[in-house]
């Protein structure tokens, strides 16, 4: 929720910067880069518990969201080598290369 709540903070922000700019007569296109400039500047300097916040749950959700690929890679790797060191596993044992003469 706090990634959310970060997001519209910086919305907001936009938002207002460029309703000032409309005020003030810019219309066009660089109005809108320069609010987009002057809002990340401002959200930046006022915004950085939020932005903290935010980051430490995003971090969450990614270490979560990984947890699983990580537990599957561990299990692959550990039945690679497994098959790689005995002589089940290839049929080149002790030689995992096959490219290498054996007469």
């Amino acid at each position: 929720m706090k990634i959310l709540a970060y997001w519209g903070a910086r919305t907001g922000i936009f938002l207002a910067v460029l309703g000032v700019l409309y005020l003030v007569g810019w219309f066009d296109v660089i109005a809108f880069i320069a609010a987009f400039i002057v809002a990340w500047l401002i959200s930046y300097l006022v915004l950085p518990g939020m932005r903290y916040e935010a980051g430490k749950q995003m971090e969450g959700v990614i270490d979560r969201s990984q947890k699983g690929l990580r537990s599957l890679d561990a299990e692959e790797d550990a039945e690679a080598d497994t098959a790689a060191t005995t002589k089940e596993g290839k049929g080149n044992w002790p030689y995992p290369d096959s490219t290498i003469r054996q007469d």
